[in-house]
């Protein structure tokens, strides 16, 4: 089966090209089954070869080469440099394919019914297919270049998507900051590269005849055998590299960019800004773990910059009144703890947590999703509550997915955290302080995700159906509320068909009810994975023993070493102890406020100034500012860049480029015109000024031939 492994490639490009350009005129349902059975096909395929992979005796070993071009005709040759473009299937490659393909087809078949009424639905499954494409080409390429190509093209179909109604000019300025942000992050990654080639002096991982970058490593002893000098280098390399692994995966502190990415498409949050795309840096890092364990340096602060993200970004979670914010903060948390577990070496671990998480987070934001398709594109916690029993399977599964996240037996969050912060422990430098914060920050995780449920599903109704019937016939969309007027999902304006007629017309009775099938099952199926996959790969450490072909050597130590003082049972105990305490102080708050809904707000935040000293008023402010990062970055970058840049435009290209090039058009001008007054038209002075040159002429030529014979 490794020998068909391009069509995990060709079978969405092929849907990418078809609803490109035969979408529109074929019809929606076209566009459905060639966008969701070409991702489908390629899932298919990714299991063929995971089983295939899974199945050799030798399968630790087994890492074939599947080139597309030959080595007498490569992909590039220039300056000494020879690249092919090929694919390389190993267990992280076919781990991330199945990851990719797999929760990427339920979400496509979620998008048949979330999108349905969207007038531009084929341009939707346009882009989905394409970034399938692109995934695909970052995560088995064989080589950094085609790592980089996946990476930017991964980039662009997130911007396309963030902004995808783009005639709203938040959701256009939101794609902007997302791609511009990451271009910070882009330009560490190719600087990485440039390092990595003038090193090893190739950019291909492995090859046939032993002279990839990681074979290089291996043969030298995995790395005992490199000089000082190439071994700074290669610390300056991992460096870069985890630049661009800081924008892509939205870590401290480019990590502004995703929670404004929620103006997207919720089925976008849930595939790129939660499942897949946001974990392409430590899906990078894993793949160079024969890199990052000879660069020490470089992995603790790696380890340092997820410890700080997954706090950070819980506590920001803290504050969000949108449920889609409270989830994307939720993921910047969790990428955090993905980070440090690479940063401690243990890159097992982080993909163990970029799997799980891949299955829960996508089930919340499918399940905000549902909620929000139920609610008529509301989005705002503070305008539902009570809808347990209005959308009990929705409630459900949302339980399942919270349950998760919170790291509670037995489902799959608890495992991949637990494992986490066991490695984190066992660090022989830090590892009481990465235990201590890791381990408070999933209280929190526990204590904002239950409030999110309490807010949603528990407390006491904070909406009237009336209005939402007067929604579903167009007049809510004329509330100047913005908090009541949405314009982050397919619902509202952009759900409206051309005579302004709300286009959910299921909802037109104005009664609050569960999504269609095909919203609903792809969540019955996240949430059997939620559920399952841990406690089925956890315990008995099979998911590392997978993956351990793909690692460095010298990271395979790293994977059972905690903390001398306690095994990894009395951590299941604090972990659990943990999710337990924070929502239990969740319980405690909110189960007195069932009307309001709210215990950390800025009606709470107004009371607590009135006293002389208000700690929780400076946490409320600072949380809710985002500890100051948009509010710096809109200071430094917007407004000072903005004199800047005016400075430069009027002074420099206006005042003295413009001017000066354009003083030399009218210097020739004005010569034009002095000796156009010699174009009189009449012979007899052409044949004056003819003569006058042939005097000069002769005199010049007498003159130096007098100064000859002398």
């Amino acid at each position: 089966m490794a020998e068909n492994a391009w069509l995990l490639i060709w079978l969405p490009l092929f849907g990418f090209l078809f609803n490109a350009f035969l979408g529109k005129r074929l019809g929606k349902g076209a566009v459905s089954v060639v966008a969701c059975g070409s991702v489908g096909l390629a899932f298919v395929v990714a299991v063929l070869i995971t089983l295939q992979l899974n199945g050799l005796p030798e399968h630790r070993a087994y890492a074939p080469l599947i080139p597309f071009t030959s080595p007498s005709h490569p992909w590039i040759d220039m300056a000494g440099l020879k690249i092919g473009f090929g694919l390389m299937l190993d267990p992280l490659s076919a781990l991330m394919a199945l990851i990719i393909t797999g929760v990427g087809f339920l979400i496509h078949v979620y998008s048949v019914g979330y999108m349905k009424d969207d007038p531009e639905y084929a341009r939707f499954f346009t882009y989905l297919n394409l970034f399938i494409v692109m995934m695909m080409l970052l995560v088995a390429g064989d080589n950094f270049l085609l790592m980089f190509v996946g990476w930017e093209g991964v980039g662009t179909c997130s911007y396309l998507l963030i902004s995808f109604w783009y005639t709203e000019v938040e959701n256009a300025k939101a794609g902007n900051k997302a791609f511009i942000v990451n271009r910070v992050g882009d330009l560490g990654f190719s600087l990485g590269m440039m390092t990595l080639w003038s090193i090893f002096g190739t950019l291909t991982y492995r090859t046939a005849d032993g002279k990839g970058i990681f074979d290089v490593i291996m043969a030298s002893a995995n790395g005992k055998g490199l000089d000082a000098t190439t071994l700074s280098l290669i610390t300056l390399a991992c460096f870069l590299l985890f630049v661009g692994a800081i924008g892509k995966s939205a870590q401290i502190p480019l990590w502004v960019w995703l929670p404004d990415a929620m103006a997207g498409p919720t089925p976008v949050s849930a595939l790129i800004h939660a499942a897949t795309m946001v974990t392409a840096g430590v899906v990078m890092l894993t793949r160079c773990s024969f890199l990052f364990v000879l660069a020490p340096d470089a992995l603790q602060f790696v380890a340092w910059t997820g410890l700080a993200t997954a706090f950070v970004g819980a506590t920001v979670g803290l504050v969000q009144t949108d449920i889609k914010k409270v989830l994307a903060f939720s993921t910047v948390s969790q990428l955090g703890y993905m980070f440090l577990a690479c940063g401690v070496g243990n890159f097992s671990a982080g993909m163990f947590h970029v799997t799980t998480h891949a299955f829960f987070k996508a089930l919340l934001f499918l399940g905000a999703g549902a909620v929000i398709h139920s609610m008529l594109g509301e989005q705002d916690m503070r305008k539902m509550g009570g809808l347990k029993k209005r959308l009990p399977k929705t409630y459900l599964v949302m339980f399942i997915g919270t349950w998760a996240i919170s790291g509670l037996l037995p489902l799959s969050g608890f495992w991949s955290k637990d494992e986490i912060l066991h490695s984190a422990s066992g660090d022989p430098q830090f590892g009481g302080i990465f235990y201590a914060v890791g381990l408070f920050t999933a209280v929190l995780t526990a204590f904002y995700m239950c409030r999110m449920m309490w807010k949603t599903f528990y407390s006491e109704p904070r909406f009237v159906e009336a209005d939402l019937y007067a929604h579903a016939h167009g007049n809510y969309l004329d509330s100047p509320d913005p908090v009541q007027h949405s314009h982050a999902d397919a619902h509202g304006t952009h759900a409206a068909d051309e005579t302004g007629h709300a286009a959910h017309e299921a909802h037109a009775d104005g009664k609050i009810h569960e999504s269609p099938a095909s919203m609903m099952v792809p969540l019955y199926i996240l949430a059997v994975f939620a559920a399952l996959f841990g406690i089925a790969f956890g315990p008995s450490h099979a998911f590392e023993k997978f993956l351990e072909p793909s690692l460095a050597p010298a990271s395979l130590s790293k994977l059972a070493v905690g903390h001398p003082l306690f095994n990894i049972y009395v951590g299941y105990g604090l972990s659990t102890v943990a999710a337990i305490l924070g929502i239990g102080f969740a319980y405690a708050i909110y189960n007195s406020r069932r009307k309001t809904g709210e215990w950390f707000s800025e009606e709470t935040k107004t009371k607590w100034e009135q006293r002389p000293y208000s700690p929780p008023a400076f946490l409320y402010d600072t949380f809710v500012s985002k500890w100051g990062f948009d509010a710096f970055y809109n200071f430094v970058f917007v407004k000072i860049g903005g004199v800047i840049a005016n400075v430069l435009w009027k002074v420099i290209d206006n005042g003295i480029i413009d001017n000066l090039t354009g003083g030399l058009g009218y210097l020739a001008g004005g010569l034009g015109k002095i000796f156009r007054r010699a174009q009189t038209g009449y012979v007899r002075n052409y044949a004056l000024v003819m003569l006058f040159g042939a005097v000069v002429l002769v005199a010049g030529m007498l003159a130096t031939w007098s100064k000859l014979t002398n």
